[in-house]
């Protein structure tokens, strides 16, 4: 533990550093008290109540740094979580705290913690003193998909350079063209909105300059793992996306807001842009990169530059958009890791080439996180349009149980049941079903785990991780959550009318989308278990 006033001296002074500002003291001080918070808050010349009320916003800020961390989100707790964090509480050391967590985000090494910085993936009871007191690797399970090809990692820039690396870049098309092929290509925002690239990108620069580029790095969602895997294992990838987007947008500064737990990632990707920086790749342009506290609505892109500002990371209303408007009030690009790491190959090989491997209907390729109840749980590159079954059969290793549920696409995009294995993953088909792509998360369930403790254990992830700005979200996640544990314990404290009146009014009044996407894996199970959920009607 080092001394308050040597940390405090080394730290910057800028409003839009008080978040890392707070990392930094919880990692090389402590837990952030209130007398940290006021020490820091006079450093910045920040009045003392602004930055407790920061603190207070962010769960991580309060939790010793090498405090062990269980998760307990839906697939963790399918396979016995909440048993071996009791476990992990008895068995700990005096003096090292054991405490529960909605998502790690290492669903793929399911049940998981972590310790510090390192991951202990797979946690049992069997291995418990053993896990805590020598945390094991973590192996990764992905495939070589012709845009990204996650299977073969780059160790260096040298690496990446011989697998066809900064072609793309180093080809310097003009804004016209980018835009052409990000078009052509159909390429989308794949942190979940879906939104066109190429309109983004265009819009941004019918802004005036300066602008910045923001990518998206916290993926938060139960179920997606698949920005993970592109730092870890190819992060040079993704600075050559960050690098083509900067030059397009005519950007100097960027930042990337990456989440607390991607300690791996976060090496990874300083190493990557050290490379890059030497090499002359980055000429003029500044990457910083910004570790989050634990709020899972930071990934909503304003939550996010909210907090990148050094505020409460709560959603703005829009308009304006970012586009107009975003980071310190100028004309952002923001983009999701994976919807960056797919541009050098579209440049390269051209935008009909990326629209062609596409199914059903669909165009392109992405990431699909593959977690729970398979043999081989990861990340695999695969067309939009494959069917689950083939998903699952052809890249996972297939189902180890009896498959009960699916979540499709993350936790706010509803839950099929197994009679829609072979619908094709594209927007429409699983709309039928009540279902979304989302961020491409998902989640298989064995038959043995019941759908009504998935769906309520997702409420509960939504109701913690609610910003509590807008009422519709902040009580109606809670009310639901409550809702589906009385109705597991017998009880029916809401139904019909009433219970529809509450869906409708986060749908339609809630400022993000936390709260309008939280009532739709209940409406699913609804409507899928209909005599499960029969006494809520």
């Amino acid at each position: 533990m080092s001394d308050v006033g040597d940390v405090l001296a080394g730290l910057p002074r800028e409003r839009t550093h008080l978040l890392g500002n707070l990392g930094s003291i919880r990692r090389h001080v402590g837990p952030v008290t209130p007398a940290l918070s006021d020490a820091l808050a006079d450093h910045m010349n920040i009045r003392r109540g602004e930055v407790a009320e920061v603190v207070s916003f962010y769960s991580y800020l309060h939790l010793p740094h090498d405090c062990v961390r269980v998760c307990t989100g839906p697939v963790c707790d399918c396979l016995g979580a909440r048993h071996l964090l009791a476990q992990a509480q008895e068995l700990a050391r005096a003096g090292l705290p054991v405490v529960e967590v909605s998502c790690l985000g290492h669903c793929d090494v399911a049940p998981a913690a972590t310790r510090g910085d390192t991951i202990l993936p797979f946690f049992s009871t069997a291995a418990l003193e053993d896990l805590l007191a020598a945390p094991a690797a973590v192996t990764h399970s992905a495939n070589d998909g012709p845009s990204t090809g996650l299977a073969h990692a780059d160790a260096t820039l040298a690496d990446y350079e011989r697998r066809d690396g900064l072609e793309a870049f180093r080809g310097a098309p003009s804004n016209e063209a980018v835009l052409a092929e990000l078009e052509a290509a159909g390429l989308v925002g794949y942190g979940g909105a879906g939104f066109p690239t190429f309109r983004k990108w265009a819009a941004v620069v019918q802004q005036p300059g300066p602008r910045v580029l923001v990518v998206n790095a916290d993926e938060g969602e139960p179920g997606t793992i698949k920005d993970r895997y592109v730092m870890e294992l190819r992060p040079h990838l993704l600075v050559e996306g960050m690098a083509i987007a900067a030059r397009f947008a005519e950007v100097e500064r960027a930042i990337v807001y990456l989440r607390e737990e991607y300690a791996t990632a976060r090496a990874r990707l300083e190493s990557a842009i050290a490379e890059f920086r030497s090499a002359g790749l980055l000429d003029g342009m500044s990457i910083e990169i910004v570790t989050g506290a634990g709020s899972y609505v930071c990934g909503e892109e304003t939550a996010m530059l909210e907090s990148l500002e050094g505020r409460r990371g709560m959603p703005r209303l829009r308009p304006p958009f970012p586009a107009e408007a975003g980071y310190l009030g100028l004309p952002t690009l923001i983009n999701n890791v994976e919807t960056l790491a797919h541009i050098p190959a579209i440049l390269r090989n051209g935008g009909i080439w990326f629209a062609a491997h596409g199914e059903n209907g669909a165009r392109g390729l992405r990431l699909w996180s593959i977690s729970g109840a398979v043999a081989r749980p990861g990340c695999y590159e695969a067309p939009n349009g494959i069917t689950l079954r083939a998903l699952l059969d052809g890249h996972a290793g297939g189902a180890t149980e009896e498959i009960g549920a699916v979540v499709p696409g993350g936790a706010a995009s509803g839950v099929l049941p197994p009679t829609a294995l072979d619908t094709p993953l594209t927007r429409e088909a699983l709309a039928e079903w009540g279902c979304a792509v989302g961020s491409a998360g998902i989640q298989v369930f064995p038959a043995s785990y019941p759908v009504l403790r998935l769906v309520q254990e997702t409420m509960r992830f939504f109701s913690e991780e609610s910003c509590q700005k807008c009422t519709p979200c902040r009580i109606g996640t809670r009310g639901l959550e409550h809702v589906l544990h009385e109705l597991e314990e017998g009880r029916t404290v809401m139904g019909g009318d009433q219970l529809e009146e509450w869906l409708c009014a986060m749908e339609r009044g809630s400022i993000c989308g936390l709260g309008q996407a939280a009532p739709a894996p209940l409406r699913a199970a609804m409507r899928h278990w209909p005599d499960v959920f029969a006494a809520l009607r």
